[in-house]
């Protein structure tokens, strides 16, 4: 009587899930599939998290916007008013007026605005601030009617750089003669100058 036959199978073509090399083989493969999915998304938020702190420190103008933050904090600037800007002083648009003692008025002045502390998009980059009699040292401006006034510079020059804390409406914050020779300047934004820190050797 015949014999059946079984086919036979290469037992090397067909590997076995207990065999110890193939098993290897397996795991290693998996562990560098499984390094490479957590190690390249954590390599590319890092490298995404240092180019966004550079572009947010990095003014236009190519300075550290930390320094800038750093600068003229002195007193009430980083507090009073809504709105806190780093300027420069294009011009004096003429001498001030006398201060007697009788008179009191405030001064406009005409500022390139170099960085925005607090007030966004509100400022523009040029900008007129009211400063209350403007011969006398912002640390001794501060009267009976304004006592909330203050800050380091003792003189307004061309070229300085100030931190001013300001309000708008300035006729909100002010009742008093106005010298503004700016007055032909249409649609312009015309700032109280609450605090006035000098930046650098600007006092």
């Amino acid at each position: 009587m015949p014999q059946s036959q079984t086919p036979e199978t290469d037992s090397a073509e067909v590997p076995s899930p207990a065999d110890p090399i193939s098993g290897r083989g397996g795991s290693t493969a998996a562990r560098w599939i499984l390094l490479a999915v957590v190690v390249v998304p954590v390599i590319a938020v890092a490298v995404a998290t240092g180019l966004r702190s550079g572009l947010s420190r990095n003014r236009h103008d190519g300075t550290d916007s930390s320094l800038a933050d750093q600068a003229g904090t002195e007193g009430q600037v980083t507090t009073a008013g809504r709105f806190e800007v780093t300027a420069k002083l294009i011009e004096l648009p003429g001498a001030f007026l006398p201060n007697d003692g009788l008179y009191n008025y405030a001064f406009v002045l005409k500022y390139e605005v170099l960085h925005v502390h607090r007030g966004g998009d509100a400022v523009g980059k040029v900008i007129h601030v009211a400063h209350y009699n403007p011969r006398k040292t912002r640390a001794r401006v501060g009267d009976e009617f304004y006592p909330d006034l203050g800050g380091t510079v003792d003189r307004f020059r061309a070229g300085d750089v100030h931190r001013l804390a300001m309000e708008e409406p300035w006729d909100e914050h002010y009742i008093g003669p106005l010298v503004d020779r700016y007055h032909e300047t249409s649609g312009k934004r015309l700032y109280w100058a609450i605090w006035s820190n000098a930046v650098g050797d600007g006092r």
